[in-house]
């Protein structure tokens, strides 16, 4: 049986995955979503620690702490979106517990390089100059999506269903996790064997197939960026499939 740990993207918590989960541990799995701090039902710890202080690493080490304190093994370590620079930076610290990285639609961070240098190529110019503009003002938190029509926009989340859902779980990010930078080198990390999967309304095309050049594994679904949420038996029979080949 294969051990999943699923961690969320930017304004999101462990929540996203909630579809997945009982289709993965239907095949007897072991299935973790850790919320990262100051996120989901974890969001009101920003107001106590200080959302300066919710940095990337801060979110590298709450699933580095998940992976000591559970004792988990040969992991199947997910990430979605902004996740692929915490599960780039999970790599980096503790490689021998990882038997695979998948990146959701997910940034793929080079070495000193943070979220905000992502953006440009996945959500384009005017968003990234809003979101650096925030940075350098001093603001803690990133404002989420607000309305449905704004994560339909963003996120191609249409059915009305799924954005009653999402609206509400919905909270700001930290602004110190978008501008901190991951710091690689780890040969070991390196080793570690990758699948990129793909959704055709993400915007994360060039990402893919960076990817793809690398001879990671590609899988492609027509969907929205959040396709744990819109196509949750796609998500997981692709995933049961990486493992499968573990």
């Amino acid at each position: 049986m294969a051990t999943f740990v699923l961690v969320h993207g930017a304004w999101h918590g462990g929540w996203c995955w909630w579809k997945v989960e009982p289709l993965l541990r239907r095949s007897g799995n072991s299935v973790y979503s850790p919320s990262l701090t100051g996120m989901g039902e974890r969001a009101h710890l920003a107001r106590y620690i200080g959302p300066s202080a919710i940095d990337l690493d801060l979110h590298i080490k709450d699933v580095q702490g998940l992976l000591v304190s559970e004792g988990l093994e040969d992991v199947i370590l997910v990430g979605h979106a902004y996740a692929g620079m915490v599960i780039t930076g999970v790599a980096e610290i503790c490689p021998q517990r990882i038997n695979h990285l998948v990146y959701v639609n997910g940034v793929v961070p080079r070495d000193g390089e943070a979220m905000v240098d992502q953006l440009d190529a996945v959500r384009g110019p005017e968003f990234t100059t809003r979101i650096r503009a925030a940075i350098a003002n001093g603001e803690g938190f990133l404002p989420p999506p607000s309305t449905a029509d704004e994560i339909q926009r963003r996120w191609a989340i249409a059915d009305p269903e799924d954005q009653s859902w999402v609206l509400p779980r919905l909270c700001p990010q930290p602004s110190a996790s978008f501008a901190q930078p991951v710091r690689l080198g780890s040969s070991e990390a390196q080793d570690i064997p990758r699948s990129f999967i793909l959704s055709s309304e993400s915007g994360f095309d060039s990402v893919a197939e960076s990817a793809r050049q690398s001879n990671w594994g590609l899988h492609q679904l027509d969907t929205g960026h959040d396709p744990m949420i819109t196509k949750p038996q796609d998500v997981a029979e692709i995933l049961l499939k990486i493992a499968g080949g573990v």
